[in-house]
């Protein structure tokens, strides 16, 4: 199973053109580029639709209330039309359309979260969406003819957006377990449960970012005026380089998908990202940078 699994997913790229996932990495970066370009509250809609308040995507969440409603949707179909019951037919109607409104807002998280998909996952992120469009498309047309009394019709298309569905949904899991998007990137630390030193001050000029090593693992450290910062320097996000990125007071934004950071404790200020940053304690004592690692409540 593991291996037509891995055959099925290297399809999905092979099956994909190289302009169609230009164009999809094209039309991404336009609905990044304007929620930034709306300023600080588009960023606060687009942090809530990310999950930002919630500690992981609210894509997924939602999902599970539209593909939920669709399949039992369908099973009650099946069952009125085995047992010629109207008030069976009917329930189904009424979960064809909850499914069908409870996709409006699981679509718009989708795409604030498709404006910032890691690169490596555009084919997947591309037929994901192209067949959530479809899926969304023909349930409309579902819901349409059952209301217009064509429960069979509405029930046979009803039906084969379930099974689209059901492929989305597996892209879905293969862009969470293959390509880790939506995962949490961040790196892990257990220490130094006291206080370490890690770099002579000398070496940190005043608002100028440096990357250290620390139990094998990067550490961004970021001195301002009389405060030094040090937070994990791996993006929780898509694993960017938050060294490279820019700084605002005590705040850094990734340089790959723009999430900001608090350097004070490592919280998010914008998403992307879910999950906050590790942090350190960070102080000068003797001439020396020295930290010591605060784990997250």
């Amino acid at each position: 199973m593991a291996v037509l699994t891995e055959r099925a997913e290297q399809a999905v790229e092979d099956l994909t053109p190289e302009p169609v996932t230009k164009g999809s990495t094209a039309v991404s970066t336009a609905i990044h580029n304007a929620i930034l370009a709306g300023g600080y509250p588009t960023r606060k809609i687009a942090d809530f639709l990310h999950g930002t308040w919630l500690g992981h995507p609210l894509h997924p969440v939602l999902t599970d209330f539209t593909i939920g409603a669709w399949t039992m949707g369908s099973l009650f179909d099946w069952a009125g039309h085995m047992m010629d019951s109207d008030d069976l037919r009917q329930t189904g109607d009424h979960l064809a359309l909850a499914g069908t409104i409870s996709a409006v807002p699981t679509a718009i998280t989708g795409v604030v979260d498709y404006s910032t998909f890691p690169e490596p996952s555009a084919a997947p992120v591309t037929w994901h969406a192209v067949l959530n469009v479809v899926n969304f498309g023909i349930y409309l047309a579902s819901v349409r003819e059952r209301r217009r009394g064509n429960h069979t019709r509405g029930a046979v298309l009803g039906g084969i957006g379930l099974a689209l569905t059901c492929v989305s949904a597996w892209i879905g899991g293969s862009l969470v377990y293959r390509y880790k998007v939506g995962v949490n990137h961040a790196d892990k630390f257990e220490g130094p449960k006291q206080w370490t030193p890690v770099m002579d001050v000398n070496d940190l000029p005043p608002r100028e970012a440096k990357r250290i090593t620390f139990e094998g693992k990067p550490v961004l450290v970021y001195r301002r005026y009389g405060e030094v910062y040090a937070i994990g320097a791996t993006c929780s996000h898509a694993g960017g380089p938050l060294n490279e990125g820019k700084f605002n007071g005590s705040c850094v934004q990734c340089p790959w998908h723009d999430s900001v950071f608090d350097m004070k404790g490592g919280h998010i200020v914008h998403g992307p990202a879910t999950q906050k940053q590790p942090n350190f304690e960070a102080r000068v004592r003797n001439g020396k940078v020295e930290i010591r690692f605060q784990p997250q409540s």
